[in-house]
């Protein structure tokens, strides 16, 4: 997958600076007895604000633009090449980023250290389920994440049971256009296609991230197209063709079903899964979950902005 891809799969869009007296409050609050927190992925930072633990942490990853609650610590740079010299200046204890060959020497550095490192798997649903359980072991909050997860399991399944009876309509979810991504086979989005009454065109991938030909796409001819390809400054967003107004005889640009989304609404694999979820549903099959808003297409209210 190419850097923007993985970047926006493991952990989100946009960025915003910070101030050097809001880092010093910040890091006075660390509570004393857990670990002092570098969190390089998104995914992360949602489950350590859903347990409650943000205030463990020193530092965030350039990429990691929600929540709101995080955006004036440091940055310590990309997810995979955080800054030795920057993650050892905040006294951290604890690393939580996500898997990536990349990231492996930087990694192994910090761990000769002294600095643990975990890093996550949240490719596919039932990985990201386990993460939120393994971040909940190291900030002492396990209980609660376990019920986050059987909280996630019990409205997905709630989900589907609202979907059992639509008639499957065909979905691509790109993730990146320059080459085309698309979301496959056991990634958190199909996950959300299926709960739907959806059916993923890239079902048949090798991996959960497959790049994939337009030959392809435009021979599956999808019915309903969600591009999450452009977190950039003016990208399009809502129901609108755009660049796929190329191919009109695609069924999703000839029924007006082409949606631009700002991938933090449905790319960050985490506690937020049944809403995502929701929102899928809505694009998908709108006569069972609504219609969408224009909010659902937007950045969350606090996100800053990644760099480009």
């Amino acid at each position: 997958m190419s850097p923007r891809g993985r970047v926006l799969l493991a952990f989100g869009s946009l960025l915003l600076a910070f101030g050097c007296a809001g880092e010093a409050s910040r890091s006075d609050r660390v509570e004393t007895d857990g670990p002092r927190i570098v969190v390089m992925a998104p995914a992360a930072a949602e489950v350590l604000e859903i347990l409650g633990a943000t205030d463990r942490v020193v530092g965030r990853g350039d990429y990691v633009v929600w929540p709101p609650a995080l955006q004036k610590l440091p940055r310590v740079g990309a997810y995979h090449a955080p800054s030795v010299e920057t993650v050892l200046s905040l006294g951290t204890t604890l690393l939580l980023t996500t898997s990536s060959q990349a990231g492996q020497g930087a990694h192994a550095r910090l761990r000769e250290l002294g600095i643990e490192v975990l890093a996550l798997e949240t490719n596919t649903y039932e990985s990201m389920l386990g993460s939120i359980v393994a971040i909940g072991k190291e900030v002492n909050r396990e209980e609660e994440a376990r019920r986050v997860v059987e909280r996630i399991r019990r409205e997905m399944d709630e989900i589907r049971e609202l979907a059992r009876d639509a008639s499957a309509r065909r979905v691509v979810f790109v993730v990146d256009r320059d080459p085309v991504y698309v979301a496959g086979p056991g990634s958190h989005v199909d996950e959300m296609i299926r709960a739907v009454g959806g059916e993923n065109i890239a079902a048949d991938a090798a991996s959960d991230w497959q790049l994939l030909s337009m030959e392809i796409i435009l021979e599956r001819a999808p019915e309903v197209i969600i591009d999450t390809s452009d977190n950039g400054e003016g990208a399009l967003r809502g129901r609108v063709a755009g660049p796929w107004e190329r191919w009109p005889f695609l069924p999703a640009v000839e029924q007006n079903r082409v949606y631009w989304v700002d991938p933090i609404r449905l790319v960050i694999p985490g506690p937020r899964l049944p809403q995502m979820t929701r929102l899928v549903g809505r694009l998908v099959h709108p006569e069972i979950f609504g219609e969408p808003s224009p909010e659902d297409f937007e950045a969350l209210e606090g996100a800053g902005r990644a760099l480009q």
